[in-house]
């Protein structure tokens, strides 16, 4: 889950922080066994036509325990499946990270070695948990960072829009340009500073800093070596 940043008492973003759920009170009933409870928030977006947002809610979930995945694995069947299908949802999506960024992908092109489960465990959890945002959220966030930006840093809605392309795009189409990135994730900090919707795009926020981050600190021969050259 991602930290949510630091707000002034009163704003926008602070009257709608969901309380959260004290799981040593919680009892769980007799037929739910081998879990643990995690505190999730759940946001919502903006109803365009409304203008209104539902304020989040915390809750705690059930996630299987070590021995509650044992015991799916032994019962096989429609709990197995869902495993399976869950297991096969996490894989798509890294495969979809490099369909996206190559126009001209084919079987040969498509890189199999970061499709492994153990590739994709050690992937830093904020790009992972990035590929699971939905394209319109994605798209929302291209939208309201082009209405914040010019007012924010005097450039062009031309300047900005292009600045939203490369970050909708996940910075792939700059990931080896250490001077764009950089740029690129100060003007996402001013962008997430002065959005009235901070809160509807913590995840986003959280992924391109954490990525861009990734990008700067990694070694010019490692870039140079996915490259091919």
């Amino acid at each position: 889950m991602v930290e949510q940043p630091t707000v002034a008492e009163g704003s926008p973003v602070a009257e709608q922080t969901a309380a959260k759920p004290d799981i040593t009170n919680i009892v769980l009933p007799d037929s739910v066994k081998n879990v643990s409870l995690t505190s999730t928030k759940f946001n919502f977006r903006t109803d365009k036509k409304l203008g209104t947002k539902r304020a989040s809610v915390e809750l705690a979930i059930p996630l299987p325990t070590l021995d509650g995945i044992v015991e799916i694995l032994k019962a096989g069947g429609k709990e197995l499946e869902l495993l399976t299908d869950a297991i096969f949802d996490v894989v798509y999506d890294q495969a979809r990270v490099q369909v996206d960024a190559d126009e001209t992908i084919s079987q040969d092109r498509l890189d199999l070695t970061k499709l492994t489960w153990q590739f994709i465990a050690n992937m830093p959890k904020a790009e992972r948990a990035g590929t699971g945002i939905p394209k319109e959220v994605w798209e929302d966030f291209g939208e309201d960072y082009i209405n914040v930006m010019p007012a924010v840093t005097g450039k062009s809605a031309e300047q900005v829009g292009y600045a939203a392309k490369l970050l909708v795009g996940k910075m792939q189409a700059c990931k080896t340009n250490k001077k764009i990135v950089s740029f690129l994730k100060e003007q996402v900090a001013i962008w997430f500073a002065n959005t009235s919707n901070a809160e509807n795009f913590a995840d986003v926020y959280s992924f391109l800093d954490k990525k861009a981050e990734t990008l700067l600190l990694a070694d010019d021969t490692v870039l140079l070596a996915n490259l091919g050259a």
